[in-house]
């Protein structure tokens, strides 16, 4: 069906066809203006943000919601998260969605400290 708004323009030529050209001419400016404005409309929803998926939650901010060995429970936009981090984080801490692994995302701490090992 898009296709076919798409090709509004190329569809309506054949009015050149049947109709006189002082009717066909200001019909088809009509068409092509429809058109036109369904073009830029598609191209503004094309260029907005993503809202859904887990592409959506790149670089999004939350909270530490609990932590523990298995790993971390983070709230990001609303919702809680399994997580994994390479910091150390505990409940209250401030972190980045910087990755997914299917529905475990991956974290960093904003300003926390990296995992030492000894």
């Amino acid at each position: 069906m898009c296709h076919l708004l798409l090709l509004m323009p190329l569809l309506g030529l054949p009015m050149f066809w049947f109709l006189p050209l002082a009717v066909a001419a200001p019909v088809y400016a009509v068409v092509l203006a429809l058109s036109a404005w369904l073009y830029v409309l598609t191209m503004r929803a094309m260029h907005k943000p993503l809202l859904l998926g887990r592409a959506s939650l790149l670089h999004k901010r939350g909270v530490v919601v609990e932590g523990n060995d298995q790993g971390l429970r983070v709230r990001v936009r609303s919702e809680v998260w399994q997580a994994h981090s390479s910091d150390l984080l505990g409940p209250g801490d401030i972190v980045e969605v910087v990755g997914t692994d299917g529905l475990v995302l991956e974290v960093s701490g904003v300003n926390a400290q990296p995992e030492t090992t000894h």
